[in-house]
């Protein structure tokens, strides 16, 4: 191959090497978008939605979820102090599996660095209200939604 042969293979080379790590950047990019944290659970236990607690804020604060398919609400606690999830309306639209307990009064408690999970099927379609009931928590921007679409 002559010696220009050689260069412009380089540059190709280096140019593929470009638009492969643009490429990457804009997937990872594309994939942070999104408004929850998703893993897959065990098989046959429904997909992990993972919300984290903190001072004055649910991260994330709007959850999109879907009638008849079931999940595993993950509710991870990064503050000093204690926390609520409470979505009343939400939880009466919802069918707990058998290995979990519904919550009483629509509430959920998560102690200081605690973690707390549920299983459940979304029933109903519509935009639930969710909030943290301490003193002034949801005042402080502690609130969100929970969007459950047919």
């Amino acid at each position: 191959m002559s010696e220009q042969a050689l260069k412009k293979s380089d540059a190709s080379e280096e140019i593929v090497r470009i638009i492969a790590g643009i490429s990457v950047t804009a997937v990872a990019a594309f994939l942070a978008m999104g408004n929850t944290q998703r893993t897959f659970a065990a098989e046959g236990k429904g997909e992990i939605v993972t919300v984290r607690l903190s001072n004055f804020a649910f991260d994330p604060n709007h959850l999109q979820l879907k009638v008849g398919v079931p999940i595993r609400l993950r509710l991870v606690n990064e503050s000093n102090g204690g926390h609520d999830f409470s979505a009343p309306a939400f939880f009466a639209a919802t069918k707990v599996l058998p290995d979990a307990s519904a919550p009483s009064s629509g509430e959920m408690a998560v102690g200081s660095h605690q973690t707390v999970e549920i299983e459940m099927v979304p029933r109903t379609p519509g935009t639930y209200r969710v909030e943290c009931t301490h003193f002034l928590h949801s005042f402080f921007g502690m609130h969100g939604t929970i969007e459950v679409a047919p």
